[in-house]
């Protein structure tokens, strides 16, 4: 009995937040409220049953507003950050193909900013046709162009159902507007801001509530944070599905409902985990050569790559594994991105998980 008891209790517990749900459903449809959080014990996560705890807690709604940016640049390299959490790193010449989908950036409706990064392209030009020179500064003709759209995912999802809701392009300083007012420059950033409307709130119980750990002794925040990313490391070689999907769980549940995911995208969602995870051929590597950089104005911290002489790893996790697939070795970077919720910060003992 002792080994059935808390089965049933996790079913009462999910069967009384799926009853919750309901109720909440309807009263969300008229106005904003914080997402209804039944409270969830990290503890009794695991890999089988992560997937219907996160359906149990995600609303839907009427409307479902999903925002995208159209990124396009010219004549630099750039990494973007939404509320600067970062969103996207280019460091190739090419453009990005299709629009970024930011939900899971915004936590609540109101004001958010874009911040923008552009560094010169450096040997691309050389190495792409094998003429030109290394292109140390930004030139007249660099630029970034963002338009923000938002689509309904209750809609049909069709280019027709777009929304704008903000077109941005990089500043300039001539009269024309033509040449880049960063011209000369090895970096230059700058930031915009646009209006979200969602119908959720997680500001709260999440990321967006965390402790300032710049506040934090660097040498003691960096010793927790190299901590947390080898025993992660070491549990994922092991294949301990369950530490897995708990680590995981606060991070899935915030993706899932920004994202207004349905069970089948959950179940994909851990899948995708899972896929690497019982292949017996993943071998961590050594965390070395990196450096502790801090987002989401000082609340998360994450380790990167420092200056790798292999651009693959450019602001690439620290934390990865190699692994076979198909006779083929790929690689996996982890998004380690790490935070101490505020209500329980300590700077002499901080805990962090996974933003």
């Amino acid at each position: 009995m002792d080994r059935i008891k808390p089965l049933w209790v996790c079913f009462l517990i999910l069967t009384g937040c799926q009853q919750m749900n309901h109720a909440y459903y309807y009263i969300a449809q008229s106005q904003q409220l914080p997402v209804a959080t039944c409270k969830i014990n990290i503890q009794d996560i695991t890999s089988n049953n992560i997937v219907e705890t996160i359906q149990t807690k995600v609303q839907r709604y009427k409307e479902e507003p999903l925002y995208y940016l159209r990124i396009g640049k010219a004549n630099c390299l750039i990494e973007v950050l939404v509320n600067d959490f970062p969103v996207y790193k280019s460091y190739e010449l090419s453009n990005l193909a299709s629009p970024l989908k930011i939900n899971y950036t915004i936590l609540k409706s109101g004001t958010q900013t874009v911040t923008v990064r552009m560094y010169p392209v450096g040997d691309l030009i050389k190495e792409e046709y094998d003429s030109g020179d290394t292109i140390t500064l930004l030139g007249d003709t660099s630029a970034v162009s963002i338009n923000v759209i938002s689509i309904d995912k209750q809609g049909e999802m069709g280019l027709d159902d777009e929304k704008g809701i903000k077109k941005h392009q990089s500043p300039t300083k001539d009269a024309d507007g033509e040449v880049f007012e960063g011209s000369g420059l090895p970096f230059y950033e700058y930031s915009f801001e646009f209006e979200a409307e969602v119908p959720y709130d997680l500001s709260q119980d999440s990321w967006g509530n965390a402790a300032d750990l710049s506040k934090v002794k660097l040498e003691y925040l960096e010793k927790e944070t190299l901590s947390y990313y080898n025993t992660f490391l070491q549990e994922f070689k092991s294949g301990n599905k369950d530490y897995i999907a708990k680590m995981y769980f606060e991070s899935f549940f915030i993706e899932s409902q920004t994202e207004y995911k349905s069970k089948e995208e959950i179940v994909e969602l851990w899948d995708e985990k899972l896929e690497v995870l019982n292949n017996p051929t993943v071998e961590p590597q050594p965390i070395q050569d990196y450096e502790l950089v801090l987002y989401s104005e000082g609340s998360v911290c994450y380790l990167r790559h420092k200056k790798p002489t292999d651009k693959r790893l450019r602001n690439k996790c620290a934390g990865w594994v190699l692994y076979k697939k198909n006779g083929r070795k790929k690689a996996w970077f982890f998004g380690l991105y790490l935070y101490s919720p505020k209500k329980s910060f300590s700077k002499r003992n901080i805990k962090l998980k996974m933003a």
